[in-house]
């Protein structure tokens, strides 16, 4: 009887040190979610959001803003925009940098009405130009071509 009461006394004990231990855990992973999704909602308009741009609107401008401030600051970064297509297939234009030339491809092979060609450009010099209604943007001083020529223009509307 006596060893029946230490068995159980030993159970007990063994099983509050488990229930400690899987607490400890339990918390320790709450902590560490909530410490990822304080981490998410302060980075909500990092470099990384907004990766894929599918409709060209002001958030799609402002993303764009940002990888030209990061271009010019000398900051890798990468984008890719799906233009809109009604009846053909969407161009899409991949733009990525990694802070000291930029490499924008055009990709028109899913459209139905161009040559289907994927054209890429090699760049170093990223550009904005700001009018009244829209925001142009393109990349020159291109490897193969003359240092002034504009490849790869993408025009967003000013609202």
């Amino acid at each position: 009887m006596k060893y029946a009461n230490e068995t159980l006394a030993i159970r007990r004990d063994n099983m509050k040190k488990t229930i400690w231990f899987l607490s400890l855990v339990v918390v320790l992973l709450c902590s560490g979610l909530a410490y990822s999704i304080r981490l998410n909602v302060m980075n909500k308009d990092d470099d990384l959001q907004g990766i894929v741009l599918r409709k060209f609107d002001q958030t799609a401008l402002n993303r764009m803003n940002i990888l030209y401030e990061r271009f010019l600051d000398n900051k890798d970064d990468y984008l890719m925009i799906i233009g809109p297509s009604i009846d053909t297939g969407p161009v899409i234009t991949n733009i990525n940098s990694n802070g000291k030339e930029i490499v924008w491809i055009n990709d028109t092979s899913r459209d139905v009405y161009t040559n289907g060609a994927v054209e890429v450009y090699k760049c170093n010099k990223l550009n904005r130009v700001e009018e009244d209604e829209r925001t142009v943007f393109s990349v020159s001083n291109c490897e193969g071509y003359l240092e002034n020529d504009l490849k790869g223009s993408i025009v967003f509307p000013n609202k």
